[in-house]
């Protein structure tokens, strides 16, 4: 997986931006999810959490299946009730099970699918 110049071509250079992105949770189209490399466990915030009218009420995890492009997985995410400018974080945990590689600098991510296609977010 490489990435070029190309993928600069909407990007404003010099930046300093972390990588967000928007990817579906269970069945909804959440924004502003932190892909933080650094991170060892994956974050749900409790005001997100509110606004998707889950039914289960739950104090600490929650397994939840994320999709990016035709890639789904389970995450298992701590709930925090804590304020935010994001919606969710998600870690290495998650970028391993994607097997994903992210560009802080290209404001990309890339993933292989089951096609074998590399898939870009």
């Amino acid at each position: 997986m490489t990435f070029s110049n190309k993928d600069l071509e909407r990007i404003q250079t010099p930046h300093n931006d972390a990588l967000v992105v928007t990817l579906r949770v269970k069945d909804f189209d959440i924004k502003r999810i932190l892909i933080d490399q650094g991170s060892s466990v994956e974050i749900k915030y409790y005001d997100t959490f509110k606004q998707m009218k889950l039914e289960e009420w739950l104090i600490g995890k929650i397994i939840l299946p994320v999709k990016a492009g035709t890639v789904t997985k389970q995450v298992e995410f701590w709930l925090l009730k804590v304020p935010s400018t994001y919606n969710l974080i998600l870690g290495r945990g998650w970028l391993h099970a994607m097997q994903a590689v992210a560009s802080t600098y290209h404001q990309v991510m890339r993933f292989p699918t089951p096609t074998g296609q590399i898939k870009k977010v």
